[in-house]
């Protein structure tokens, strides 16, 4: 290998893409930042499928509550102190609440449609994790991936979910309630290939209706 060769080895792509926007190369510069996409892209697909296969395996050797306590060990090993910010979720104004979460989802690949009302903002996605393998098929044929089918407060009492969205379930509502808060949002996650991912970010927590609740096994606060 030539020593340009391994420079360009060592040095990562957008690394390369500034180089590229200091040397005035802006053509170059686009071309290595959409390289730099696509490897991530690649990255977080590998990533996605390998979380979803050991949560498929765990469910179907242990059982479908096995599936939730690993999410539990995670959320409590790892999402707990990454939301650990010092500021109390529900006292953020709405706004800046859906801003969190829709930069989230769209830095992971998903777009996003906004509405609002007096009541809540809803976010609409098209999701580029779990909604993406609901898109490509993944939860059908002979090599699916588990769909949990127990009613409970980790499907949203549904009949059925797709394992890896019950991160959004056990994380990102049963968990926050638990450790003091109250829900990222109220998720209604993708069931169909072509379907959309929704949260309501309600502007007054204490405006989320008990029915938001109780699908977790949760009662809604006093006040």
């Amino acid at each position: 290998m030539t020593p340009e060769e391994i420079e360009r080895l060592q040095t990562p792509t957008w690394e390369q893409a500034k180089a590229a926007i200091r040397g005035n190369d802006p053509d170059g510069a686009v071309e290595l930042i959409d390289r730099a996409v696509a490897q991530w892209r690649s990255l977080q697909e590998y990533s996605i499928n390998w979380v979803t296969a050991l949560l498929s395996y765990i469910g179907r050797e242990l059982g479908e509550a096995a599936v939730e306590d690993a999410l539990r060990d995670t959320g409590e090993r790892f999402v707990r102190p990454r939301r650990d910010s010092g500021v109390e979720w529900a006292s953020l104004p709405a706004d800046v609440r859906a801003k969190v979460i829709a930069r989230a989802m769209v830095a992971n690949f998903g777009t996003v449609a906004v509405d609002e009302d007096e009541e809540k903002i809803t976010l609409s996605f098209d999701c580029g994790s779990g909604g993406q393998l609901i898109d490509d098929g993944r939860y059908e044929g002979e090599h699916a991936y588990l769909t949990l089918t127990e009613r409970s407060p980790r499907t949203f009492m549904q009949d059925a979910l797709p394992v890896y969205c019950a991160h959004c379930s056990v994380n990102n509502e049963i968990q926050a309630i638990e450790w003091g808060g109250t829900p990222t949002s109220i998720e209604y996650p993708q069931r169909d290939a072509g379907g959309r991912c929704v949260h309501h970010v309600y502007k007054d927590v204490a405006a989320i209706p008990a029915e938001a609740y109780e699908r977790i096994g949760k009662r809604k606060p006093e006040s």
